[in-house]
C-alpha cells in the first residue's frame, strides 16, 4: 500500500531540506509576470486602436468623398475654369483644403503620416487632373483614440501601484538576498519608465481634446458657411425675379413702342416719329441704369429718392399703351405712406406686372389701378375690362403670375386674380400694415 510523502518525509528519504525560494525573489518574480501580462495586454490594445482607426480612416475618407461630389453638383465648373477662389469655396462648404493637380496617390500616404486624411478625385472633361481634398481627421475618431488611451493609461497607473506596493514590501536591508539587488534596480528602471508613458499618455489625451474643440468649431464654421450658400441662392432667386418684372415688361413696352414708329415712318403717316425714337432711348437708358443697380445689390435710385405715390405715378407714365386706351388712377395717398419704404419697391414691381399683363393681352378700353387703406391692411387692385382669362388654365405658362405670388407672399400679403372669359381682369395686391399712430 503506498503512502503520501509529506515534506518531513521527503527529507528524510532525501537526507536534505527542500531549497525555499527568499521572500524577496518571489515578489520581484511575481511583479514581472504581471508586468509581462500588463505588456502583452498593452500591446494587444495597441493592435486593436491601430485597427480600429484605419477603419474610421477609411468611412472618413468615404463620407468626405460624397460631400464633396455632392458640392461640385450644387456648384458645377469645368476643371478648366477652376481658380483659387473657387477652390477656397469648396474647402469652406467641405471644411477642407481643395487643389487641383495631377493624381498623385502618395500626397495621400503623406497627407495621413502628418496627421490628416487625403484622397484624390477624377474630374470628367480631363482624366489627366484630380481634385486633392486634404481634410483632418473626424472628431468621433479622435475621441474613440483619446478613450482607448485613456484605458490604456489606467492600466498602466494599475501596474505602477502594483509595483510600487511591492516594492515597499520588500525588506529595506539588502542581507536577506544579495541577488535581488538587480532585480530591484530593474523594477525601479520600469517603473520611471511606467510613470513617464503615463505622463506622456495624459499629455496626448490633452492635445486630443485641445483638436477635438477646435474641429467642433471648424464645423460650426461649415454650417454657417451652407448658411450662406442657401442665402446666395435664395438671392439669386429674387434677382431673377427682379430681371423679370422689370427688365422684361420694359423691353416689350420699347419694342411695341418702336412698331408704332414703324408704322408712323410709313408714307403719309401722321405723328412724331422722333420723339417716340427719343423716349424708347430714354427707357433704355434707364433699363441699363437699373440692371446695374440689381447687379449690386441696391434698389433702383428713384425708389431712394421717391415717396411710394411717385414712385406708382412715374411707373404708370412709363408704360407704354396704345391711344384706345383710358388710364384711370385712384391712389390714396396716406394709405400708400403706411407701406414702409423697404417694401416699396417690390410694390411698385408687382403693380408693374399686373399693368404690363393688361396691356398686353387684355384688348381693354379701361385700365384702372387704385390704392385704398383697409381694416389693418392696404389693397392695391389693377382692374381692366378687356378679354379676360382662366387663371386656373394659365398657371404654369408663364413666370409672371408666380413671381407675383411669391414677391407678395414675402411681403407677408397675398395676391388674387379674378377674371373669366369677356368679364375683364382684377389683379388684388393685399399687404398687412401697422396703422399710424
Amino acid at each position: 500500500m503506498s503512502k503520501v510523502l509529506t515534506p518531513g518525509r521527503v527529507r528524510a528519504v532525501s537526507g536534505r531540506p527542500l531549497p525555499r525560494m527568499p521572500p524577496a525573489t518571489r515578489h520581484l518574480s511575481l511583479a514581472l509576470v504581471l508586468l509581462l501580462v500588463f505588456i502583452a495586454a498593452a500591446l494587444a490594445a495597441q493592435f486593436w486602436l491601430e485597427r480600429e482607426t484605419r477603419h474610421l480612416q477609411t468611412e472618413g475618407i468615404a463620407a468626405k468623398r460624397a460631400q464633396f461630389l455632392k458640392a461640385l453638383e450644387v456648384l458645377p465648373r469645368p476643371p478648366a475654369e477652376w481658380d483659387a477662389g473657387y477652390e477656397r469655396t469648396l474647402g469652406a462648404i467641405l471644411g477642407a483644403t481643395v487643389t487641383l493637380r495631377p493624381a498623385n496617390p502618395a500626397e495621400a500616404a503623406a497627407a495621413r503620416a502628418a496627421g490628416q486624411l487625403a484622397f484624390d478625385q477624377a474630374l470628367p472633361g480631363n482624366p489627366a487632373l484630380a481634385a486633392h481634398v486634404t481634410f483632418a481627421p473626424p472628431p468621433t475618431g479622435r475621441l474613440f483614440i483619446l478613450h482607448q488611451w485613456m484605458i490604456v493609461a489606467v492600466l498602466l497607473l494599475a501596474l505602477l501601484f502594483l509595483l510600487i506596493a511591492v516594492l515597499l514590501s520588500l525588506p529595506r536591508r539588502g542581507g536577506v538576498d544579495g541577488s535581488a539587488a538587480p532585480f530591484i534596480q530593474t523594477a525601479r528602471r520600469d517603473m520611471r519608465d511606467l510613470e513617464q508613458l503615463a505622463r506622456i499618455s495624459v499629455e496626448r489625451g490633452e492635445a486630443l481634446a485641445r483638436e477635438s474643440g477646435a474641429r467642433h468649431r471648424a464645423e460650426e464654421d461649415l454650417e454657417l458657411s451652407r448658411t450662406l450658400l442657401g442665402q446666395s441662392r435664395d438671392e439669386r432667386v429674387r434677382l431673377g425675379r427682379e430681371l423679370h418684372d422689370n427688365l422684361c415688361q420694359t423691353l416689350y413696352a420699347v419694342s411695341l413702342t418702336l412698331e408704332g414708329v414703324r408704322g408712323r415712318l410709313a408714307p403719309g403717316a401722321a405723328g412724331n416719329p422722333a420723339e417716340r425714337i427719343d423716349q424708347c432711348v430714354a427707357e433704355l437708358r434707364r433699363l441699363n441704369h437699373e440692371v446695374r443697380v440689381y447687379l449690386k445689390g441696391l434698389e433702383p435710385d428713384t425708389m431712394q429718392r421717391q415717396r411710394l405715390v411717385e414712385a406708382l405715378d412715374a411707373m404708370l407714365d412709363a408704360q407704354v399703351r396704345p391711344e384706345s386706351i383710358r388710364l384711370v388712377r385712384d391712389i390714396d395717398e396716406e394709405a400708400t405712406a403706411l407701406i414702409p419704404p423697404d417694401q416699396a419697391a417690390e410694390v411698385v414691381n408687382l403693380l408693374r406686372e399686373a399693368v404690363s399683363n393688361s396691356l398686353k393681352h387684355s384688348r381693354a378700353r379701361t385700365l384702372s389701378v387704385h390704392a385704398r387703406r383697409g381694416d389693418g391692411c392696404v389693397v392695391f387692385a389693377v382692374h381692366d375690362d378687356g378679354l379676360g382669362f382662366d387663371p386656373a388654365a394659365a398657371v404654369g405658362q408663364g413666370h409672371g403670375l408666380a413671381n407675383m405670388q411669391a414677391r407678395a407672399e414675402a411681403l407677408g400679403g397675398s395676391v388674387q386674380v379674378v377674371s373669366g372669359g369677356g368679364k375683364g381682369t382684377r389683379v388684388l395686391l393685399t399687404l398687412p400694415v401697422t396703422s399710424a399712430a
